[in-house]
């Protein structure tokens, strides 16, 4: 139980930037619904799909790697050495795609449909290296216990682009308005910009935390062992496969949205499913919090008594978390939905399949911790390759005759096929023994309960409050024993 304890400690602190970070994030929605067109944000939110898919290319796997050869460190190896050899890869491949991004922008900007803003293509490459070449160094900052240096920075680059998005859409109309500071705003603004000046928000803020990282640089050793770089890249390289299918499963649904689509109605249907899967982000500020603490905590935890016991309780208070926030978010999704502009309130049925399969994310990822304990990763790939053929399979089925609908309920389908396989690799070759019934019982409740919620007692906020309340009075009485010693044992 204090190894509980001592999780939940450092989900509260490495996960405070994470989660004031989405939480920010969210706030930028009103603001970015409201002033952009559907067509614009739906730019906005396929540029982003794209970052992240090759954000996984460019980081290959390098934060995890470095995770495992820290703690697992030989006594030859210093610190210095491990977290050199794990920046060389990515330096390596962050250079060479922005050199073939500028090269051949003549034909990636057709490809993607940005024949008309090659410039978005150019903005697109220079945020995801800079952003990679953070990966490690971040890594770096959570493996040595450094908090408040890893909470400060990213806090600052949240914050600082958020500030600068109100600046550029916000402020910047109301001086020109005002004719106030004209020759700032003759500089700095142009109307015409539209959604690039959310890239270039983003632009001055990774530039500035790589120039803060500073210090971190400074640690590299420039000394070269190819050996040791090989067993990096031969754990690495299952966890990129891996995670370029699971980034695929999480935002490739907006590329077949754009392809699949009607070219006129593409980037508007991709706005209006983008804006109401920001709902979600309420859900995975806690899946995210969770992993930054998770993944050095379950490494320490591997040498320690009866760690699977650990591993399977910590699954079953997360889901417990996950299924109180799931109907916590639907009995009160009318008053959450103001944070999105009316223009895109269409797509609110949407909303409960996607926080579903978010939920199923969380369990997914503590059901696959065995694979990276045992070295065994190419485990990882096997599981999202089996969740990328439903999504790729239901998304060319569903989305032509069900548009955004067909496109979130293959999100669901495949996290839920993900799920299920990763339990029986777990059972078959981890064997953790996870309380599966209770598990289930909860799951199963808070689907029951959130499709009342949202359909029968919506709007009645007073029943949904005695609903949910309810809900944790239940799961309270079946974990009593659980809770007390948790409470006693510290």
């Amino acid at each position: 139980m204090s190894a509980l304890k001592k999780l939940a400690g450092q989900t509260a602190i490495y996960g405070l930037s994470s989660i004031l970070a989405r939480f920010l994030n969210f706030f930028l929605t009103p603001l970015h619904t409201t002033v952009l067109t559907k067509e614009d944000y739906g730019i906005n939110s396929d540029v982003y799909s794209l970052i992240a898919f090759l954000m996984v290319v460019l980081t290959f796997g390098m934060e995890t790697t470095f995770f495992r050869f820290y703690q697992n460190r030989d006594k030859h190896l210093n610190p210095g050495t491990i977290f050199s050899h794990a920046l060389f890869p990515v330096i390596t491949f962050a250079s060479f795609f922005l050199i073939m991004a500028v090269v051949f922008l003549p034909v990636i900007a057709p490809l993607l449909r940005y024949e008309n803003h090659p410039e978005y293509v150019v903005y697109l490459a220079i945020i995801v290296v800079l952003d990679a070449l953070t990966a490690v160094p971040f890594a770096k900052l959570r493996a040595e216990n450094k908090a408040f240096r890893f909470v400060s920075l990213k806090m600052m680059q949240i914050i600082l682009f958020v500030l600068l998005n109100y600046f550029f859409y916000w402020l910047c109309p109301i001086m020109v308005e005002n004719n106030f500071a004209t020759p700032l705003t003759d500089l700095v603004y142009h109307p015409e910009l539209g959604v690039a000046y959310i890239f270039i928000s983003n632009l001055i803020a990774s530039g500035l935390v790589i120039l803060l990282l500073a210090p971190q640089w400074t640690q590299v050793k420039f000394i070269f062992n190819w050996k040791l770089e090989k067993r990096y890249l031969a754990y690495a390289a299952p966890l990129v496969i891996a995670g370029l299918a699971g980034i695929a499963n999480e935002m490739v649904d907006k590329q077949f949205l754009k392809y699949l689509l009607p070219k006129s109605i593409a980037f508007d249907e991709i706005g209006v499913y983008s804006a109401n899967y920001k709902i979600a982000t309420f859900m995975m500020m806690f899946i995210q919090a969770f992993r930054f603490a998770v993944e050095p905590f379950i490494f320490s935890q591997y040498k320690g008594e009866s760690p699977r016991k650990t591993y399977a309780q910590i699954l079953k208070f997360f889901t417990i978390f996950q299924v109180l926030i799931f109907v916590g978010l639907l009995g009160f999704i009318d008053i959450v939905k103001i944070f999105i502009d009316d223009k895109y309130w269409i797509g609110l049925p949407v909303v409960p399949v996607l926080l579903f399969a978010n939920l199923l994310v969380g369990i997914n990822f503590n059901l696959n911790f065995w694979y990276k304990l045992e070295d065994k990763t190419r485990y990882g790939a096997y599981i999202t390759f089996f969740g990328l053929f439903f999504t790729v399979v239901l998304n060319l089925l569903l989305i032509p005759k069900m548009g955004i609908m067909g496109a979130a309920i293959a999100t669901l389908v495949s996290y839920g096929a993900m799920t299920l396989f990763s339990f029986y690799l777990n059972q078959k070759h981890f064997k953790t023994p996870y309380e599966t019934g209770r598990i289930l019982i909860y799951l199963a409740v808070s689907l029951i309960l959130g499709y009342v919620v949202f359909t029968q007692t919506r709007e009645m906020y007073f029943v949904n409050t005695a609903i949910i309340l309810v809900l944790a009075g239940f799961i309270a009485l079946l974990e009593k024993s659980e809770l007390k010693k948790l409470l006693k044992n510290g």
